[in-house]
């Protein structure tokens, strides 16, 4: 198949707490005080099995300000909702294929796709570790599709290749709090660290591994997608996923 292309550029991110470095050197005491109290947090962290919250902590404390690459079907194997909804930005996208080429006759060519970012918020009851790791992410699906001319009155059936992607930024740019093992996190507190220059803001990217699907597209019904490597197989609709 033709080559699956990137994602579109991530949406645009708030300003978070401002410019890296920004706090005069005389107001940094309690930051390196509270710096402490952050890495303490995150080793409870690690020790709560919250392992992602406490790498992505980590990193923000390492002040490089790097972007962080991570497997997107982590996250979906831990999140059946997020699987879901990323599904969801897939199907959506094999189907506008599909319908166009069927349009336009259109068929046996491989056609690429990138779909648009989706906004996800993953909740501590979904799943603490992705909760404080990440919480709000944006999810896209690309990918490659060849329509096969369908037989008279029959549903066009397809091939398709693709990825999901995900990406956040990693700050603390509200009024939010968590506790941690017994240490509350304002993010007040943690968005000192990056003026201070103690830590630093910065990107979180990743992709899935490829997913293929090669069936019919009906007219009514979902499609029934692969599952995620290593979580529950099925569709949306078997409720064993």
């Amino acid at each position: 198949m033709t080559q699956i292309p990137d994602p579109l550029p991530p949406p645009p991110t708030d300003a978070g707490q401002g410019e890296w470095g920004s706090q005069p050197l005389y107001s940094r005491a309690d930051d390196l005080l509270w710096a402490n109290a952050a890495a303490k947090a995150s080793l409870a962290a690690d020790a709560a099995g919250w392992t992602n919250a406490s790498a992505h902590l980590d990193h923000y404390l390492d002040n490089s300000g790097e972007v962080l690459h991570i497997n997107a079907d982590t996250i979906l194997r831990d999140v059946p909702d997020a699987a879901i909804r990323v599904n969801a930005i897939a199907e959506s996208e094999l189907r506008r294929v599909a319908a166009e080429s069927l349009a336009s006759q259109h068929f046996d060519v491989p056609v690429q796709f990138q779909s648009q970012w989706h906004e996800f918020y993953v909740t501590e009851s979904m799943d603490s570790n992705w909760y404080f790791a990440m919480g709000g992410m944006e999810f896209s699906s690309t990918g490659v599709v060849v329509v096969h001319r369908p037989g008279e009155g029959a549903e066009p059936s397809i091939a398709a290749e693709y990825k999901f992607h995900v990406f956040d930024r990693y700050n603390w740019d509200g009024e939010k709090s968590v506790d941690i093992a017994g240490v509350t996190i304002t993010d007040a507190r943690m968005g000192a660290l990056h003026t201070a220059g103690l830590a630093r803001e910065y990107d979180i990217v990743g992709s899935s591994e490829i997913r293929r699907y090669e069936g019919v597209v009906p007219v009514e019904g979902s499609l029934n997608l692969p599952g995620t490597p290593g979580g529950r197989d099925g569709d949306r609709t078997d409720p064993t996923r």
